[in-house]
Order: C-alpha cells, then sequence, then structure tokens
C-alpha cells in the first residue's frame, strides 16, 4: 500500500502545479503536468492490483482493462486520460501547434476528477 500511496501523493503533487501553471497562463505545461497526474493516480490503481506497466500506453491499456470495462470507473475515465495523454504529447513535442486555454482548462479539470475518483478507491487507506 506504501507505493499506492507514493504514486497518489506524487498525482495530487503533478495537480497542484497544474493548476498553479494554469493561473499563470502556461497552457502547454499545465496541460503536461494535468496529464501526469492522471498517469499518476492511473499507476496507483494499478499498483494497489500488483499491475507495475512499463509505458505510458501500457498503463493506460490496463487502466481500461481492470477499472474501465469492468465497470469499477466509469467510462469517462478512460477516455480522459486518452484524451489528456494526446494534448500532452502536442504540449510537449509540437512546435508548431499551441495549447489553448480552454484546452488546458479541460485539461486540468480532467485530472482533478481523474485524481478525486482514484483516490475515493483507497479512501481510508491513503
Amino acid at each position: 500500500m506504501r507505493e499506492v500511496r507514493a504514486l497518489l501523493d506524487k498525482a495530487r503533487s503533478k495537480l497542484r502545479v497544474a493548476e498553479k501553471l494554469l493561473e499563470l497562463g502556461e497552457y502547454e505545461d499545465a496541460a503536461s503536468r494535468a496529464y501526469y497526474a492522471m498517469l499518476h493516480a492511473a499507476r496507483a490503481a494499478l499498483a494497489s492490483e500488483g499491475i507495475f506497466p512499463r509505458t505510458h500506453e501500457g498503463v493506460i491499456r490496463e487502466f481500461g482493462r481492470l477499472f474501465v470495462k469492468s465497470r469499477r470507473l466509469p467510462r469517462d475515465l478512460g477516455a480522459a486520460i486518452s484524451a489528456a495523454k494526446s494534448l500532452r504529447e502536442t504540449a510537449d513535442y509540437s512546435a508548431e501547434s499551441v495549447v489553448e486555454p480552454d484546452d488546458a482548462k479541460w485539461s486540468v479539470e480532467a485530472a482533478r476528477n481523474f485524481v478525486e475518483r482514484i483516490s475515493e478507491l483507497f479512501k481510508g487507506g491513503s
């Protein structure tokens, strides 16, 4: 359970940074940190099941299989992390594309919801 708590703490930290970056108008970095908040929360959920994927794609795939397809968590969480990953890739790697303020705001709100929903799985234990 220690690893689960550490990953949730990391997710919450990334979320706080994303919120601050959004306030500062640093939309690309806000979107990137929001995605990482979701990634670490998903990793926490998977760690609770003894599953430790090595790649981002592996985390998203296994999270979808174990938590979304099984209906333990709502389908929108699976869609949100996939969309956030795509936005993060644009933010981090595209020289020409710019993350719009509304997209950054969406990503931070989606990350907040995602981290809260994952944290609810561990109430009393995190």
